[in-house]
């Protein structure tokens, strides 16, 4: 049976320990310190990663949509007194998950056209209610035995005409100090026509930056979809 670990509280923490609610909270412009030009070098511990995989995930229906969900649930925690998390927050580890999930669903399915469903991560009235409820029960049973989700997804696949369906269900990335993060994250690829699970991933992990440059927008680099 899939392991799952899931988190539902949702926080907005910005730079400098100041916390603006809402997904589009503004960013803190850059200091001094941050204007090295340095690239963070990461060193990446697996703390625990799980995947399991149906034999059918490499053998997509060439030419079939994949429709992607926005994230779900995205955490983004940082210390209480931070001068070096400037673009840290909520939506900027969303966008960089965002262009993580694109680059590899493109390298592993090039014959498929990818396409974002609620762009913006804005849900369709239509769909709030049911979509929301939907995914409320992922907290108490496994994606693979959710029979309420499978069946949702298989109304989404015939309402927007995608044969698969991509997204992940929460993400949450803790910086700890000015050279080390945490990353967790779990993300699943559906046959949603079918309601089966084709690929499921979870992982938890910490990256400490080799040189001198702080931790930044490169946290999702560290990701192994």
């Amino acid at each position: 049976m899939l392991r799952f670990y899931f988190v539902f509280a949702l926080a907005f923490f910005a730079c400098a320990g100041q916390r603006v609610g809402g997904m589009g909270g503004r960013e803190s412009p850059p200091c001094d310190d941050c204007r090295s030009g340095v690239e963070p070098n990461f060193d990446v511990k697996i703390n625990r990663a799980y995947r399991e995989q149906a034999s059918e995930v490499l053998a997509l229906d060439s030419g079939a949509v994949i429709g992607v969900l926005p994230t779900l649930h995205v955490i983004a925690n940082s210390p209480e007194k931070c001068n070096y998390c400037h673009s840290f927050s909520e939506s900027a580890v969303e966008f960089d998950f965002a262009a993580k999930e694109d680059s590899v669903l493109a390298a592993w399915f090039p014959n498929n056209e990818r396409v974002l469903l609620f762009p913006g991560s804005q849900v369709p009235q239509r769909d709030s209610a049911e979509f929301w409820n939907a995914f409320a029960s992922l907290r108490e049973i496994p994606l693979n035995e959710n029979k309420e989700l499978k069946v949702f997804l298989k109304k989404l696949s015939l309402r927007y005409k995608v044969r698969y369906l991509a997204f992940a269900s929460f993400i949450e990335v803790t910086i700890k100090d000015r050279k080390t993060f945490e990353w967790e994250s779990e993300w699943s690829l559906w046959d949603a026509q079918k309601g089966e699970l084709l690929l499921w991933d979870y992982q938890n992990i910490t990256a400490k930056s080799k040189n001198s440059a702080p931790v930044d927008r490169s946290w999702s680099a560290c990701l192994r979809l």
